[in-house]
């Protein structure tokens, strides 16, 4: 079976079994085709399904329940079981269970998939950039320190996301950041009169301030390829009445 996932070069989540998957491979049609595993979308359900069934069967774990929460844009990380992981509202979510496989959807944000290799802990996040500057990522790591997990054993590796030269922003945008931290200049240019933000950047600079150092960049812009993967801005720009999401998931290996 073609793999239609993305992998880090990096052997840092080689307890797990992961992806970041491209939107190729699945059912849908038209401006969804073809792997949209977003139900929030107006797709066809059945394909959305046979879509979740295909990231399922790529990650070799058929027997695991595929746990994909309801995604607001929070800085909220649940910690989920093979009893409590129905109708999650979260952006982040994490567990020690082997029977499910966690996933995030992205359409620019930044994923974010995450191993504590001792207590063989994962997680998996979704940070646009309101998620990533209310914390998100640091409140999904202090679950993973409630489960017993601790700092220096965390791995996490970013996925394709929309990269610095096509996320153009407003100048209120900039001050936001700036009045949080003086030091979120780096973390943008400015090109004839225009902001660009880096959120992956911003993202690997609050890991690394949380004192986590086995990070990877996949360093793909969601926006840019469109062969590869949906984006929201880009559908904004191509005036399309929607779009689908892609996967981002991992499953602890058998």
């Amino acid at each position: 079976m073609k793999k239609n996932h993305i992998k880090s070069k990096k052997n840092y989540l080689s307890g797990c079994s992961y992806g970041f998957f491209t939107r190729n491979g699945g059912y849908s049609k038209g401006i969804y085709e073809s792997l949209n595993c977003s139900r929030r979308s107006d797709d066809s359900k059945i394909n959305t399904h046979k879509n979740r069934m295909k990231v399922i069967e790529e990650l070799g774990k058929e027997d695991g329940n595929l746990i994909i929460p309801i995604q607001k844009h929070t800085n909220i990380c649940e910690i989920v079981d093979e009893k409590q992981y129905k109708n999650i509202k979260a952006d982040a979510i994490v567990t020690k269970s082997e029977k499910l496989i966690l996933c995030i959807l992205t359409a620019d944000c930044v994923p974010l998939l995450l191993h504590e290799k001792n207590e063989n802990i994962i997680g998996a996040i979704h940070a646009g950039w309101k998620g990533a500057k209310n914390n998100i990522i640091e409140n999904t790591i202090m679950q993973v320190q409630k489960l017993g997990g601790k700092i220096e054993n965390i791995s996490i590796i970013i996925g394709p996301c929309i990269q610095q030269d096509s996320y153009e922003v407003g100048i209120e945008f900039f001050k936001n950041f700036i009045i949080d931290d003086d030091n979120n200049r780096k973390f943008f240019i400015q090109k004839n009169q225009k902001y660009y933000f880096d959120l992956p950047q911003y993202c690997i600079n609050k890991i690394k301030n949380y004192g986590v150092t086995e990070i990877d960049n996949i360093k793909k812009c969601t926006y840019k390829n469109s062969d590869e993967f949906f984006s929201f801005r880009r559908s904004l720009h191509d005036k399309e009445i929607d779009y689908g999401r892609q996967a981002n998931a991992i499953t602890l290996k058998k």
